[in-house]
């Protein structure tokens, strides 16, 4: 088991950690979950990881602020969630960790992988909110001015109602506007959590450095869905193309294709982290 004590302190000291459930024993993997369902939407996915890893789910700290009805303080960044994570492991004594991050997650996790590339043994993304990747490579130009206005409109809203929130499932491709969303078996977190979206102009806002990914040499499983928004799917095989060990997963479905083919996900991930995705980069699965 990976689970080793670290002399290393919390960088930074202040930082508090994450909400965080801890179920299972074996090798640990970390789950970062996207900006709506929070933690929730690991639960299943984490039951059957628990069968042989020690299972971490971490609930990003805007997501807590507005399931607590706390406000989300305007100073807000992804790097506090990125800290706030270190700190977690921290805590755990976790010296290094697989990690798996969806969307918002995914954003975090990659953010985690670049600053602290010591702490992680395997990376797995799902379509994560990385724009700072298409800004840097010019892809998806359009699509992607197009999202990042949208944020830019939505992070000046001080009260999210739910038809926001429908505008941004449509945003997000999570359906179109004649879609009953209401129906959607996550619903009633996605309202409970809605203010959590005065955030994605923040989201959108992180920047890193292309020349850090590229020498990122930790393996990643990056997914993406077969019917996702162009600005995903181009985040997705962006990074896929430019860290040197890579590979790209295709799954049907959408933003949540991860979760629309959780046995196919689960199996591929992990055999991805049996094998820390050997030596090859850039291949595909389909």
């Amino acid at each position: 088991m990976r689970a080793n004590t670290t002399s290393k302190p919390v960088r930074p000291t202040d930082i508090r950690p994450l909400l965080h459930d801890v179920t299972g024993t074996g090798d640990p993997i970390v789950l970062v979950p996207g900006i709506l369902t929070g933690w929730a939407s690991w639960i299943s996915p984490a039951e059957r990881l628990a069968q042989s890893h020690t299972v971490v789910r971490v609930q990003p700290r805007s997501i807590e602020l507005a399931e607590a009805g706390e406000p989300i303080p305007e100073t807000y960044r992804i790097e506090d969630e990125r800290d706030a994570l270190l700190a977690t492991v921290d805590l755990l004594r976790l010296e290094t960790v697989d990690l798996a991050g969806w969307s918002l997650g995914g954003g975090i996790a990659l953010a985690f992988a670049l600053e602290y590339p010591e702490r992680v043994r395997t990376l797995t993304l799902i379509e994560p909110e990385a724009s700072w990747v298409l800004r840097a490579t010019g892809r998806a130009a359009g699509a992607l001015a197009s999202s990042e206005a949208f944020d830019r409109a939505f992070a000046q809203l001080e009260t999210v109602t739910v038809d926001d929130l429908k505008a941004f499932l449509v945003r997000a491709g999570i359906g179109t506007p004649e879609t009953d969303v209401e129906s959607h078996p996550r619903w009633p977190i996605m309202v409970r959590n809605r203010q959590s979206l005065t955030t994605i102009g923040a989201i959108s806002a992180f920047s890193d450095s292309i020349e850090r990914l590229r020498a990122l040499a930790i393996p990643i499983l990056a997914v993406r869905g077969t019917d996702s928004t162009e600005t995903d799917i181009a985040m997705t095989e962006e990074i896929a193309s430019i860290a040197p060990n890579a590979t790209l997963l295709r799954l049907p479905g959408d933003h949540a294709c991860h979760l629309e083919n959780l046995d196919r996900f689960l199996a591929e991930l992990e055999a991805w982290i049996a094998t820390g995705a050997g030596t090859s980069g850039s291949g595909f699965r389909t």
